[in-house]
């Protein structure tokens, strides 16, 4: 049974991987949308200048105001931390939400300094109309003394593979894909373990958020595999069908 299993990952790991085809469009009535955009002055609906980007400009500004607590750095915490929130017609901020955490102090660091960036924003349009829309914003938070993050998330990755197909402990390789995403939170394969490690400790709703995070990221012809486990009871009734 678990050499099946072991086969089905593979099979599985590899259309993650490997997939470079592309999917068909659907064709849409046309919907003119115009993102948030961050001017960096108060009260401002403009940009600074036409050659300035908005995400240029937030980068600035989060980069000059956030702060590296000390606490992580004492215990070389370090990773890439996502934060998404919604820009409301008035130029407001509100709904903040942490995507991926490096820790709980970095977590309310990064939100406090974005929300001192409210009434710099210019909101964002559906058809002319201004509506709330979603934004995201990563920083990294990086000490100069250790190998780069993408290095770490790749250690993380192989230590949890082996742990999860090899020696067949779901909850210690979890560990590693958790701490791996810290440093590579749009990484595929490790969302995609992961989830399998969540599935088999029967953590199901867990396991296809991330099934569902890869989908979005694209690249995966795998999609069929990953509806049908997650229409099932379980990893019990998965075990069950493979053993038919």
């Amino acid at each position: 049974m678990k050499k099946i299993l072991l086969l089905f990952m593979c099979l599985l790991a590899s259309a993650l991987v490997y997939s470079q085809h592309e999917k068909g469009h659907t064709e849409l009535e046309q919907v003119e949308v115009s993102p948030p955009e961050f001017t960096g002055i108060k009260g401002s609906t403009n940009l600074l200048n036409g050659e300035t980007t908005s995400s240029t400009l937030l980068s600035e500004y989060i980069l000059n105001h956030v702060k590296y607590p000390e606490t992580d750095i004492e215990r070389s915490r370090e990773g890439k931390e996502i934060i998404q929130f919604v820009v409301q017609p008035d130029g407001t901020l509100t709904n903040f939400t942490v995507i991926n955490s490096v820790s709980e102090t970095i977590d309310e660091e990064v939100v406090n300094t974005l929300k001192t960036t409210e009434g710099m924003w210019k909101p964002g349009f559906n058809n002319e109309k201004l509506v709330p829309m979603e934004k995201e914003f990563s920083v990294v938070f990086k000490l100069p003394t250790t190998r780069d993050l993408i290095t770490q998330a790749a250690a993380q990755y192989k230590r949890g593979n082996k742990l999860l197909l090899l020696k067949y402990k779901p909850k210690r390789a979890l560990r590693h894909f958790e701490q791996g995403l810290v440093y590579a939170p749009k990484s595929k394969p490790l969302l995609f373990l992961r989830g399998f490690a969540q599935y088999q400790l029967g953590e199901k709703d867990a396991a296809c958020q991330d099934w569902n995070r890869v989908k979005e990221l694209g690249g995966i012809d795998a999609d069929g595999w990953l509806d049908n486990l997650c229409e099932m009871k379980g990893y019990a009734e998965m075990q069950e069908i493979m053993e038919e």
